[in-house]
């Protein structure tokens, strides 16, 4: 190997620290992933993190709790010919992707064992449910 060729080097996970939260980049994934409270955020195929996106956090817990009663109806619905719902979810993650840009977020829902391997997805603008989707 000539004089300038180098060893082949594993490159290290880009990471943000914004405070004390810590921002990591998963290549595997094409995505940005972070946690605050236990809530998973991504966000997703965009190589630029703008830190601003912390900042927009705390209006998406208020979305989330003033639309609880309409998110439970929709979750229902969703499950509905698939299984019973028994009223529990599991919040799994938010895709903060479209945040600054639309006002608007990817909340997605996991349940039980009943639930198997499906998702419940709320998709939110400006405080308001604007689609809900699921899959597995």
């Amino acid at each position: 190997m000539w004089p300038f060729s180098k060893p082949n080097q594993d490159n290290p996970l880009p990471t943000i620290k914004v405070g004390d939260l810590i921002i990591k980049w998963d290549k595997s994934v094409g995505c940005w992933e972070f946690e605050i409270d236990g809530i998973h955020y991504d966000l997703i195929h965009n190589p630029v993190f703008d830190p601003q996106i912390i900042d927009e956090l705390p209006k998406i817990r208020q979305w989330i709790n003033a639309l609880e009663a309409e998110i439970d109806k929709a979750i229902a619905e969703q499950l509905d010919g698939w299984c019973e719902w028994d009223g529990k979810k599991d919040l799994f993650s938010i895709d903060v992707s479209c945040l600054l840009e639309k006002d608007q977020v990817d909340v997605s829902y996991s349940g039980n064992e009943k639930w198997g391997d499906l998702g419940v997805n709320i998709v939110i603008t400006d405080g308001k449910i604007v689609d809900v989707y699921s899959g597995d």
